[in-house]
């Protein structure tokens, strides 16, 4: 539980990278629309929703050893494309877009992560297990968040890339050090993906495609489902306002 527990958290901050990153690209030297940042920042989610159905079904098929390890170590993706491209500002909008799409994958591997603590417990410890899986890794939507501005105006990783000159609305100039923002999970992403390879193990467990694509056809899934949806869109819009206030464009959800 407590490497997946990790896991969790870690793609909960690559999901929300980009937010945290989308306020500081045109200062340094980005060139976005306010249409485009929010686009930006909505593929995200979008990508999140999406490969969460696609992550329901792995447990089975995978097993939880190859499930974890593949989720993890699939998050250095995302972080390693933000490490470029935030030094490039150059990067077309299409090829952000593709970056914006990949960092979803830390919100898709929630599903599939959470259903496989289910083989390992019984009935009346499955409860506290799902409660503090779910609690804890949520809690990196926040961790990145409040660790980004704190990595970003300091050069710890200064020989991984130089910094970005920003040029902010009153005039004056600030150096950043966008790319810490993604320098400072990849150690902890590596660790956690071979931690997981040589800790975990699969509980045998057979699954039927066929059969479990039949919650589409209750209605309690897509009842759930709208409730999720605005809860998602409330606390997005208000740690957006609260983040990005004079860009209320970032937060019409």
């Amino acid at each position: 539980m407590w490497l997946s527990t990790f896991s969790l958290t870690l793609g909960f901050c690559a999901w929300f990278l980009v937010p945290s990153l989308a306020p500081r690209l045109n200062e340094i030297g980005f060139s976005l629309t306010h249409s485009q940042l929010y686009w930006l920042v909505a593929m995200v989610g979008l990508s999140a929703g999406t490969l969460r159905i696609l992550w329901t079904f792995l447990p089975p098929i995978l097993g939880t050893r190859i499930l974890v390890t593949l989720s993890t170590g699939l998050l250095l993706i995302p972080f390693f494309c933000w490490v470029y491209a935030v030094q490039h500002p150059d990067t077309p909008y299409w090829m952000l877009i593709i970056f914006a799409l990949l960092s979803g994958i830390g919100g898709g591997t929630f599903s599939g992560l959470m259903a496989s603590t289910n083989y390992f417990f019984p009935k009346h410890a499955r409860g506290l297990a799902l409660g503090i899986q779910g609690g804890l890794s949520d809690f990196g939507t926040g961790l990145v968040q409040f660790v980004t501005p704190l990595v970003i105006g300091f050069s710890a990783f200064a020989f991984l890339g130089g910094g970005q000159v920003a040029h902010l609305a009153d005039g004056k100039t600030v150096t950043y050090w966008l790319q810490n923002a993604s320098w400072v999970w990849i150690p902890l992403v590596a660790i956690i993906t071979i931690l997981s390879w040589l800790f975990l193990r699969s509980v045998p467990v057979s699954g039927n495609i066929k059969q479990e694509w039949t919650i589409f056809d209750n209605k309690h899934t897509w009842f759930m489902t709208l409730f999720y949806y605005g809860d998602i869109c409330d606390v997005r819009r208000s740690r957006c306002a609260v983040r990005l206030a004079g860009q209320p464009y970032l937060c019409r959800y």
